[in-house]
């Protein structure tokens, strides 16, 4: 009976005092339709970024590719250098051995012609004898004298040919030990782009996924909750996000790995460049729009925990201006890309330094070309993920983004280059 008291207590709670149980209120459309908009806003920017990261590994694929057949062709060339030394080495032992053993035999008859003439003397003095005149004696001693001189000259000269040819096979030994270790290094670094491109083909899958599941989600909008809505659109952006960090990355694994293929060490200063700093201004008349680190822009990627994040500096002047190498360096990459860094250029400069320069209308320059401090690379554009024409100009150390300004003359953009 107590329990049956509780319960019929609990279901006047519950029902009102007309006996019908309370409806939620009920959800005003307008905010609804707000959220939805909000979220359909947010599934297109992480489509968006997706796609661009999907664009940039693309172009990545592609360069990947290309350095392979580079590295392979360099092991080719190291192994046909190798083969050639070790047929010269080889041709250089049997030469030596030849050498020697004409070195022994003339060593052998100068030895018979002083034995000779010191234990059968008379049969040179028979030889004297024999002379009809004074002339003809005088040219059978002339004769002995020449011959002796004769046998030590080819000795000697033969002693000389046979170290020259011993100098001559250490040397290409030498030149072989160094080929066998490039071919090895190049042999890893072929495994390294390998390695690489296996990730990247992971990531551009990966994305394709993510790219499909947005897509699937903004159709799925006008049936869903906007909370349930949200709640995957969070967890896709989350997902997308470490997606796109690493197929960026990916990119600058790539430089780091051309740089090594290449031999980029030490570049010589060129003549006109800074004796103060190491950079000058990739565009010296610019205005900073944005500067370095964390950021508010949705279509900055996420980096080092922030979800946007800048990882250069941006520098705004008319479109079409050209653009500049802010140091002595060589070319490593000249992409392209619907979205993302847009026509870019990456140089790698000595010390580990590589700069990128993105949004460009046009590259001026290829890959694997020598450029001077101040030369024109490029020329200023509004490609890729840009709301207007500016420059997006970008330092790494070991792939890591560093802000360039400490590197360039204090304050603004200027012409500074002394």
């Amino acid at each position: 009976m107590r329990r049956l008291l509780v319960a019929v207590c609990l279901a006047l709670v519950l029902l009102g005092p007309t006996g019908v149980a309370a409806a939620p209120p009920a959800p005003d459309p307008a905010a609804e339709k707000a959220v939805i908009d909000q979220i359909r806003a947010q599934l297109g920017s992480n489509l968006a970024d997706a796609m661009a990261a999907q664009q940039q590994l693309k172009q990545s694929l592609i360069d990947n590719t290309a350095q392979q057949q580079n590295v392979q062709g360099q092991i080719a060339d190291a192994q046909q250098k190798i083969d050639d030394l070790n047929t010269n080495i080889a041709a250089a032992q049997l030469q030596e051995a030849i050498l020697g053993m004409r070195i022994d035999d003339e060593r052998a008859q100068l030895s018979a012609l002083a034995r000779a003439m010191y234990t059968a003397p008379t049969s040179i003095l028979v030889i004297l004898g024999e002379a009809q005149s004074l002339s003809d004696l005088l040219t059978r001693i002339s004769d002995l004298n020449a011959a002796g001189s004769n046998a030590a000259a080819v000795k000697q000269q033969l002693g000389l040919d046979l170290t020259q040819q011993t100098d001559d096979r250490v040397q290409e030994q030498a030149d072989r030990d160094v080929q066998v270790m490039l071919q090895n290094q190049l042999a890893s670094e072929l495994v390294q782009l390998r390695k690489l491109h296996q990730q990247q083909v992971k990531s551009m899958a990966e994305l394709q996924a993510k790219i499909a599941e947005t897509q699937w989600e903004l159709a799925l909008l006008r049936s869903q909750s906007a909370k349930l809505a949200q709640a995957v659109t969070d967890m896709l952006q989350q997902q997308e996000d470490a997606i796109i960090a690493a197929a960026m990355q990916s990119v600058w694994t790539q430089v780091q790995l051309w740089t090594q293929a290449n031999n980029v060490g030490t570049i010589p200063t060129s003549a006109g460049h800074s004796t103060k700093y190491r950079f000058i201004w990739p565009e010296p008349h610019a205005v900073i729009s944005q500067g370095f680190g964390p950021s508010k822009l949705v279509l900055e990627p996420p980096y080092d925990g922030y979800p946007h994040f800048h990882t250069g500096i941006d520098l705004v002047e008319p479109f079409g201006s050209p653009v500049y190498a802010a140091d002595d360096g060589v070319i490593a990459l000249v992409g392209v890309s619907s979205q993302g860094y847009g026509r870019y250029i990456v140089i790698a400069h000595s010390g580990g330094l590589d700069t990128l320069y993105g949004h460009l209308s046009a590259s001026l320059v290829k890959v694997g070309q020598l450029v001077t401090q101040g030369q024109t690379i490029g020329l200023e554009g509004s490609t890729g993920n840009s709301t207007g024409p500016h420059l997006h100009f970008e330092l790494r150390i070991k792939q890591q983004p560093i802000d360039p300004t400490p590197y360039l003359p204090p304050g603004a953009p200027s012409t500074y280059n002394a």
